[in-house]
């Protein structure tokens, strides 16, 4: 029973700061009552028995200022009245005197008794007073306080002695009920730490434990779950954190999952296409050479389409694990452009489309800090975007200016435009929601998301505007430095 309490506790947050917490709570109490009890104790000790010195002293001086007799007993027995003490004298040989009217006879023999011990410390240390404890046989009771002094007459010889035996009855019981009201105090203490604690562990551990859950959940694979923490403590902050990671999460595995779909279905089509020819080529039982030249050429358009998808595939993780080191360097951009719309001019040819470049004036002498090889390959690909999707006789824009702290490229194009929904998601891998982004334009479907990864390794960001029928202008923006 007790192995199962302690497991329990050691595997339950709640409980372990329940049973620390209640734990110093405790030790708290015993030492504050623990401490009371010795104070009480010792001050009451010291005051009882500096009280009963003085009184013997007084009472000497008494008894050697006035004739001993019936006057000078009754004035002592009303100085002790009332004050929970037993005074008896004796003379020089021990013989009883007086007693206080208080006094029993009981008593008597033991007061003697130690009177005759104390005549013989008080003359070996030669002093006038002795002070001793009677311990009591009652728990936590304060000792009683014994005192013995002797009376001296003018030539120092001992004529007699006085004892006084102090009860501690009345102030124990004062202490007592000081101790009772502490520990009552610490009793509520603890049963208010107790509810407090326990109240304070649950709201902390119940969110836990929750999260704890759907951490598991996640675990096992479950991204459709609901976290219900709220507030903007650590807890909350915490449970918010989850919520992201749940979320990014679900987008990954939804990335995932379009991406193995997207790169089966790329590849799956050139390989049946390479396949089917090359059984046709096998097969074939006599060689006409203007057949195997078209099959030739479909095998090797498509080993061509394969290679470039694993090539953008590769370029682009790259990018996004940040992998690839830019070598930044200054750039003069005109010559620079102009060499990339030269580089595609069969393209435009192909399709009589009108290419035209515009440079900022701003930028005509002055140097740019950017990778060349890298930002070139952006610039490409949305050239040959927009040669794609642009009809027979368009035409596309290349310019570049400067826009506050920023370097733009922009690409417009009098193509097919794209609708609002198109747009969000263009920058997206693999993305085809547009029916006519398919393999027949001869795109890869990465072009525009390595286009923003190289645009963002350059402490930059891409933007596409477009109306469906009216074109579309693509931006890339790159820190000016």
């Amino acid at each position: 029973m007790i192995n199962t309490l302690i497991k329990a506790v050691k595997q339950s947050l709640a409980k372990k700061i329940t049973t620390w917490v209640m734990s110093v709570l405790m030790v708290l109490v015993l030492l504050i009552v623990g401490g009371a009890h010795w104070i009480t104790t010792n001050f009451y000790q010291e005051h009882l028995e500096n009280e009963v010195e003085e009184r013997l002293r007084a009472h000497t001086e008494i008894l050697l200022a006035e004739q001993r007799g019936e006057d000078i007993y009754q004035y002592l027995n009303q100085l002790e009245a009332g004050k929970n003490s037993y005074l008896i004298m004796t003379d020089s040989e021990g013989r009883l005197l007086f007693s206080t009217d208080n006094v029993l006879t009981a008593f008597i023999e033991d007061y003697l008794e130690f009177i005759e011990t104390a005549k013989v410390r008080l003359e070996a240390v030669d002093e006038d007073v002795m002070i001793d404890e009677v311990k009591m046989q009652m728990a936590f009771h304060i000792p009683h306080v014994w005192g013995a002094a002797v009376i001296r007459n003018d030539e120092g010889e001992a004529t007699g002695y006085v004892f006084i035996d102090q009860d501690t009855e009345e102030l124990n019981s004062a202490r007592l009920k000081l101790l009772l009201l502490l520990v009552v105090m610490g009793a509520i203490t603890l049963g208010v730490g107790y509810v407090l604690v326990s109240y304070l562990t649950r709201k902390i551990s119940n969110p836990l434990n929750e999260m704890s859950q759907r951490t598991e959940d996640i675990a096992k694979g479950d991204f459709d779950i609901e976290l219900y923490v709220t507030g903007k403590d650590e807890v909350g902050r915490l449970g918010e954190n989850i919520r992201q990671m749940t979320i990014q999460l679900k987008e990954f595995r939804d990335s995932r999952r379009q991406f193995i779909s997207h790169i089966s279905h790329d590849l799956r089509t050139p390989i049946t296409y390479i396949k089917g020819y090359s059984a046709l080529m096998k097969d074939a039982t006599q060689a006409e050479q203007e057949d195997w030249r078209r099959h030739l050429s479909v095998i090797y358009e498509e080993a061509k389409r394969m290679e470039n998808l694993v090539s953008d595939l590769f370029l682009l993780t790259k990018l996004e694990e940040g992998k690839i080191q830019l070598e930044v360097a200054p750039l003069y951009v005109r010559s620079w452009m102009e060499a990339l719309i030269e580089s595609r001019a069969i393209m435009f040819d192909q399709k009589e489309i009108t290419a035209s470049l515009t440079i900022d004036p701003k930028l005509e002498n002055t140097t740019v800090m950017l990778d060349s090889f890298r930002v070139a390959q952006a610039l490409i690909n949305l050239l040959e975007n927009a040669i794609r999707f642009t009809p027979v006789g368009g035409k596309i824009c290349l310019a570049c200016y400067l826009e506050e702290d920023n370097v733009v490229f922009k690409v417009t194009d009098t193509g097919e435009g794209m609708d609002k929904k198109t747009t969000t998601y263009i920058w997206q891998r693999f993305y085809k929601g547009d029916p006519s982004r398919s393999r027949n334009n001869g795109g890869t479907g990465l072009g525009l998301a390595i286009v923003k990864q190289i645009a963002e390794a350059h402490d930059g960001f891409v933007n596409v505007t477009s109306e469906p029928g009216e074109g579309s202008s693509f931006y890339m923006y790159i820190k000016a430095k």
